[in-house]
């Protein structure tokens, strides 16, 4: 796929593929590998319709997961005071 320049820093835009979390509701899904579009420059990532529509499907209702990882959780207001 190709990218226009970098909305940010006018940096070239190429594709790779990366690691996304998505957050809906309580749940958490990791995916790996995901193609999207990120700034050699500054590094920000550009995200294609039709990827970012498959991720909050798989999200949202899916049970595909090849894995599971334990993910520590603390609690900023209990441990900031």
């Amino acid at each position: 796929m190709q990218y226009d320049n970098c909305e940010c820093c006018g940096g070239h835009v190429k594709e790779k593929r990366v690691t996304v979390d998505v957050r809906r509701g309580d749940r958490l899904c990791v995916f790996e590998h995901v193609p999207v579009g990120v700034c050699v420059r500054c590094g920000e990532r550009y995200y294609p319709g039709p990827v970012l529509e498959r991720l909050n499907e798989m999200a949202l209702h899916g049970d595909l997961a090849t894995s599971t990882v334990k993910v520590p959780c603390v609690d900023f207001a209990e441990i900031g005071k």
